[in-house]
Parts: structure tokens; sequence; C-alpha cells
């Protein structure tokens, strides 16, 4: 009997029950995709067996580099000897990275994007399934190899490619040649660790001595963190032969499963997330489902009148509470099942835009968390969607002959919740104007990206490398290519070394020896202008410069003006310069003393979450012009890099051409903030859409029940203007007062999540008036549709209305 009644109910007002059904559909679905994304994050490196116990060892000195904070370790060849030192250690691991960018197989050139050179422990710390090979015998050789599949199948296709030779060629940082045999491959790293490597392999012989790596160590079960760094402070003490109190080495331990959300250091292996971004998506998750369950529940409230006179006579005829208590539970049950059936047909669609959109299949592994996130939503939907309806329907059922004047003027609407919701709605608009307006200042300030027309080949072979200048003049015989130029750091990469420098009349601080080294910047002498470098005063280098002894051009950023201690560009430029750089020099190679010929202002190589580095831009002839960069005419792209691929099939055919754009590079810069920004706007217009389908019900249950009234308004002369007015002034009240309340609280979060970055918008005031404007606005063509329809009805059909 129940049944059949909420069934009669809910057919004859199909669209107040369609409203809550596509609310909590919408609001189902943006909550499990934030969980899952969530978990995702939060899981990093945790499936490694013995994550719990490793850490991540890096140290910082003063007087190296400025004190920087590397995540990998300048020559770790100590390590084994630690671990004999300290007990505490278990193991440890080294992962160096291969560099040059291309492997050779059958006298060709296959790129890679991420690989090691490794200890043989390497499968020890990380957790990797082989497809084929053993684990605790596949590394125990020199110049053994283990693939990624997907390497695997990139270079040998459906090949085996155990026994199989690939050859680092001789390159930038190899003197010679070196040969790797294949005795594995492994399924590639999933997408919640911090790493992806193309292939690891044990060297052909020692390169940990000498050199950059990662480092991890394993500690003892139970070993404590605090004494294994105080056990390396003071073994490093004894290795150098230096006081106690004189060593400003500061050792660091970061566990495994921190470094993701925890670390920020330079030359991280990829780019980290940030926890603060968590909490950001996570407090989104929280207010999406509070503005979905309180929509629902008043919606329940308002339309708890339409079933007043059937319990009324329910009652009567002897019906319990309890049995109107089912009668509302099974009508929740009803709508929930319909929430549940939506919400899984739009569910694949959108965890397939994910996958395409960032590689990111979060369904995968994932079904038993998404069935506990569906019946906890249902669970709570239906619970709070009944216990604020409970009260005001026995209240109507008492009351039902009377049809209290208070109930028919409040429509038994809880104006609280409306408040709630669209302050919520508020502060999500805010958040998210601010958040797209950073990330896009961000963004927009990389080098290259507002012009979209610059690609990069990066980290070409050393080969390559040599002949640049032939490459150049090649391009620039074609129309379609505007310039060409090549730098040491792509676009968005961390410029980091720090030479030794001489300059007329300055006097360096010899109690900071940091203050003796400044950053340096190798480029070409078309480096300034490809990328429209704006000049505080001097010129841009000299065209073919040879840079004989006292010939050098040197061009400073503002920073490094200030770091130099001056203030004014003039003055600076013309002043005798020089680098010095003993390990080149031991080479043959040395850096002509010179003149500082330009400043320009400072541009931002790097994330904006760093502040701009003193940096000395100079040009050497075939030295460390990694990153070729080409600008093509607008309008003319695809030409270009038809024109690109003539001249370099001709010039290097062996290698493959692969390029990427500025603007793609960046996006990987601010991935996770580009991420938040999509994510958060999705939300945001679930939480609006959810919050206008809700107030539209609203208007609804209200201009339903005051028909009677409007009538008699319009028999006694009111225009439709004055019913409108009327009917949309409450509904507009309360959305102001949700404003009030929204912009401390938003203010407050933006401030805090604008700490992320060095250099930053402002909060400007026209964002939190924008944000009360949309609400206000969306909320008045809400309410105002459903007013015009009721105060345009005739009178007469009002007047005879029950």
């Amino acid at each position: 009997m129940i049944v059949k009644v909420v069934v009669r109910n809910l057919i004859k007002r199909p669209f107040l029950h369609l409203v809550k059904v596509i609310g909590l559909s919408l609001a189902l679905v943006g909550i499990l995709f934030i969980t899952l994304f969530l978990k995702n994050e939060l899981s990093y490196d945790s499936y490694h067996t013995n994550a719990e116990n490793i850490y991540r060892y890096t140290i910082t000195d003063p007087d190296f580099l400025g004190g920087k904070h590397f995540a990998r370790m300048i020559n770790p060849g100590y390590v084994p000897e630690l671990k004999e030192q300290i007990p505490e250690i278990t193991n440890f691991v080294r992962l160096r990275p291969v560099s040059g960018g291309v492997m050779k197989f059958n006298n060709r050139f296959y790129t890679i994007n991420q690989a090691f050179e490794c200890d043989s422990t390497f499968f020890q710390f990380f957790e990797a399934e082989l497809r084929v090979g053993n684990k605790e015998t596949i590394l125990e050789n020199p110049a053994s190899m283990v693939v990624a599949e997907s390497f695997a199948g990139k270079v040998f296709g459906n090949e085996n490619p155990i026994g199989k030779i690939l050859t680092i060629p001789t390159g930038q940082f190899y003197g010679e040649e070196q040969s790797f045999t294949i005795n594995g491959v492994m399924k590639d790293f999933p997408s919640n660790s911090h790493f992806h490597p193309d292939f690891i392999a044990t060297p052909v012989q020692d390169r940990f001595t000498y050199g950059w790596a990662w480092t991890y160590l394993a500690l003892a079960e139970n070993a404590n963190p605090d004494n294994v760094r105080a056990g390396i402070h003071n073994f490093l003490v004894e290795r150098t032969d230096t006081e106690t109190q004189e060593m400003d080495s500061r050792v660091y331990l970061q566990k495994l499963t921190d470094i993701h959300l925890h670390s920020n250091k330079l030359r991280e292996i990829e780019a980290n997330g940030n926890i603060r971004n968590i909490y950001v998506l996570a407090i989104a998750a929280l207010i999406l489902l509070l503005i979905s369950i309180s929509n629902y529940a008043n919606l329940n409230i308002g339309m708890a009148g339409f079933s007043a006179k059937y319990l009324f006579v329910n009652k009567l005829l002897g019906s319990s509470k309890r049995q109107i208590i089912r009668y509302f539970f099974t009508e929740g049950l009803f709508i929930a099942m319909a929430t549940l059936m939506l919400a899984l047909l739009v569910v694949p669609p959108v965890n397939a835009i994910i996958q395409r959109g960032y590689q990111l299949n979060l369904l995968a592994g994932n079904l038993s968390l998404a069935f506990i996130v569906f019946l906890v939503f249902i669970l709570l939907s239906v619970s709070f969607g009944m216990l604020p309806v409970l009260k005001p329907v026995f209240s109507a059922i008492k009351g039902v002959r009377n049809n209290s004047k208070t109930n028919q003027k409040q429509g038994g609407i809880n104006r609280g919740i409306l408040v709630f919701q669209y302050a919520f709605s508020i502060a999500l608009i805010i958040s998210v104007i601010v958040i797209s307006r950073q990330t896009n200042f961000a963004f927009k300030s990389g080098m290259g990206v507002e012009e979209d027309n610059v690609i990069v080949f990066e980290s070409v072979h050393a080969s390559i490398q040599q002949k640049f200048e032939t490459l150049k003049e090649e391009l620039l015989k074609y129309n379609s290519i505007q310039s060409v130029s090549a730098m040491m750091e792509p676009p968005g990469g961390e410029a980091n070394d720090m030479f030794e420098f001489e300059l007329e009349g300055y006097t360096p601080d010899e109690q900071n020896e940091q203050y003796e080294r400044i950053g340096v910047f190798p480029c070409d002498y078309s480096f300034a202008s490809l990328f429209n470098l704006s000049f505080l005063s001097g010129t841009n280098f000299t065209k073919n410069n040879l840079d004989n002894e006292g010939s050098g051009e040197y061009i400073i950023n503002e920073a490094a003006m200030k770091r130099l201690n001056y203030s004014n560009a003039e003055e600076i430029v013309g002043k005798e310069f020089k680098l010095n750089f003993e390990q080149l020099e031991t080479t043959g190679i040395k850096l002509s003393r010179g003149k500082i010929i330009g400043v320009v202002k400072d541009f931002h190589l790097s994330s904006l979450k760093k502040e701009v580095e003193p940096l000395v831009l100079f040009k050497r002839d075939k030295l460390w012009l990694i990153n070729f960069i080409v600008a093509f005419q607008p309008g003319k792209k695809m030409e270009a890099l038809a024109d690109m691929k003539t001249v370099w099939t001709l010039l290097f055919p062996e290698y493959p051409f692969q390029y990427e754009s500025v603007g793609s590079m960046y996006q990987k810069v601010y991935k996770a903030e580009l991420l938040q920004a999509k994510l958060l706007s999705v939300f945001t217009f679930i939480a609006l859409f959810i919050c206008s389908m809700g107030l539209f019900g609203l208007a609804l249950i209200v201009t339903q029940q005051r028909t009677k009234e409007i009538g008699v308004r319009k028999v006694n002369g009111a225009r439709v203007t004055e019913i409108i007015q009327l009917l949309n002034r409450d509904f507009i009240r309360w959305v102001v007062l949700a404003f009030v309340f929204a912009c401390p609280v938003a203010w407050f979060a933006m401030d805090k999540w604008l700490e992320n970055f060095a250099y930053k918008i402002s909060l400007s005031w026209w964002i939190f008036v924008l944000a009360g404007i949309l609400a206000v606005g969306i909320a008045l063509l809400t309410v105002s549709f459903q007013s015009w329809k009721a105060a345009t009805q005739n009178p007469v059909e009002a007047l005879r209305y029950e």
C-alpha cells in the first residue's frame, strides 16, 4: 500500500522529484571522483612493501650552490660506507639519471623520457612487477638492464627483448659509448609513483663517486630517523676532518610516502603535488556533499505539505508515526535508487574523459571504494533528507484543517539551509576565479607561452648540439621560421648552476662564501630576442661574437643586478666581468673575460612558486646549448613543422624528430594547479546547478502555496512586476546574506592558498563583487521564471486553486 501511494505521489509531481534526483546524482559523481583522486594523491609510493621505512637522503651546504636544497645528492659514492658505519641503515639504492636523451639499437636512436643507472638493490626498495626475470638476480651484474613494457614495445615491437643490447651513445656526460644487456621486462610503474622510468640499469663501471644521484636509505623497523640523521652528520664530520661546530652541512631524511605531497626541492625527479591542493579539493567535496544533502532536505521540507492531507487521513484511520516514517523512508529509497542509476550512467564517460586528459584511470582497482562512496552517500541523503521533514510533517498533520498562515507564508522552507547553500557556492565561485586567475597568470608568465608559436627540441644529444649553428642556418632559410635559438635549461626548467665571478669594483663578502658565486645561464645570442626579453639598459649579444679573451659578452637579469649591489641598470652596463669555473678550465675551455653589455627584466624560466634567481646570460660556442628553441611565423605552424622535419631528417636522419610546444611544457610545471582549477570549476558548476535547481523547486513550491494569495492581489489591481518583485524579494535577500557570510571565509582560504606562490595576483575587491553578482543573477534568473509564470496566471483559475 505504502509503495503504491509513494509511486503515485512521485508521478504526481515529477519535475520536483527530478530536481532532487539530478542534484543528488551530480553531487554523487563529483564526490566520487574527488574521493578517487584524493586517494590516488595520498597513496603515492605507498604500494612499496617497505615504504614506511624508506627515506630519501638529501643534504644542504651553505657553501655549495648557495645552500640550495636539491632532491638529489652530489657525489654519493660514500653511501655504502655510510651503511656499514650506521647499523640502523639496512640498505641503500642510488638512482643516477641517464643523460643524453636517446638510446641506440640497430643504428637507430630512440628517445627516452626518464631512465636511471642504479644499484643492484633497486628491486629491494621498489615494487615492480617483472614480466620476465628474477628480481633477486636480475641486476647482480654490471651493465644489466630492465626495460618497461611500453619502452620495450616502442623499440622492439612484438619481438622478445631479452638478450638484446641497448647502447648509450657517446654524449655530453659520457666519454665513451656504453652497452647494456636486457635481462628483464617490468610492468610500467603506476600513476601514483613519484618516478616512471623507461628502463633501469646497473652501470658499466662506478658512476656514483662523482655526479648527481637520488639516494634512498632503508632503515631498520624501529629506527629513529632523528638518530640516523645525527649519525650521518657525525660520519660527515669525521669524513671531512672538521670540527662538529664547523660542519655547516645539514642532513635530511624524507619518508618515501611524503615526497609527492610534501616536497618542493630543486631537481625533483618529476613535478610533485601539493598538500594544500588536497585540502582545497577535500573541502570542495565536503561542500558539495553538504549542499546536495541540504538542498534535498530543503525540498523535502517544502514539499511536506503536499502529503499532509494523506497522512492526516491515515492517522485518523489509526496509522502510527512509525508508518508515516516508513512512508517517507520508502519515498527516500525510490529517490536514492533513481540517483544511483543516473550516477552509474554518468560515471564511465566522466572517467574516460579524465583518462584521456590526465592519463589517470581513477576507477581501476577502486571499485570497492566507489561502492563505499555510493553506499555512504545514499545513506546520508536518505537519513538527512528525512530528519528535517518529520517534525514539520507531524505539525502539518495536526494543523491541516486550519492551514496555518505562517506555514503558507514560509512555505515550510528552511531559510537557514538556503543561506548555507549559497554561502558555500559563492565561496566556491570566488575560489575558482582566484585559482583560475593565478594559474593563468603563472602560465602566461612562462617564456614564449603567450605567443604560442614556440617549440622546443628538449635535451638533444651531444652530436646534435655540435651542429646547432648548421641547423639554425638551414632553418632560417624557410619563410615559415621566425627565429632559432638554444639554451641550457628548457622552458619550465631550473637554472641552478652557479660560478665564481669577478666584477670591476665588486668586493665580495668574506663572511659569506656563497656571495662569491652567481647563477649562470648559457644561451645562444638570439635567446633574448626570441623570447622578447625587455632590456632595462644596454644591448643584446653581438651576432656571431667570437668570444675571445677580453671580448666576452654578458647579460644579467634584474635580480643579478641587485645581487651585485646596483640599483641603476645604466651604472653596471660596461663593467668588466668574468666567470670562473675551474673544472671547465682543466679541459682547456675558458670563459673569456669581457663586459656586462645589458640588463634585462627578470623573466620566469621556472615556476612562479620560486623567486627569480640572479642569472648571468652568456654564449660559448658548442657548450651547454642543450635545448633548441624554434619560433615559427604566426599562423604557419603546419608549414613550419614540415620545414623543420625536412631539415632535421637531412641533418640527423638517425635521430627521432621529436619536439614539444612551450605551452605544454609549462602545463607540466603547473599540472597540479591546472587540474585543480578545472576540477573546482566543474564542482562549482555542479554546486550552482544544484542550488539553482533546488531554488527553482522551492520557488515552484512557494508559488503553488501562494496561488490564491496571488489571485487575490491581481483581482485587487496588483501589476505583474509587483507580484514578481514580491515573490523574488525574500529569495534574493537571503542570497545577499549568504554573500556577506561567504566573503571573509573565501578571502582567508584564498590568501592562504596564494602563499604557495612567490609571485601572485592580488585579491581584488571586484573578484568578490563579481562572485556576488553571479550568485544573485543566477538566483534571480532561476526564481523569476517561476514568479513570472505565477504572476501571469489567470486570477480566476488562481482563486479556484486548491
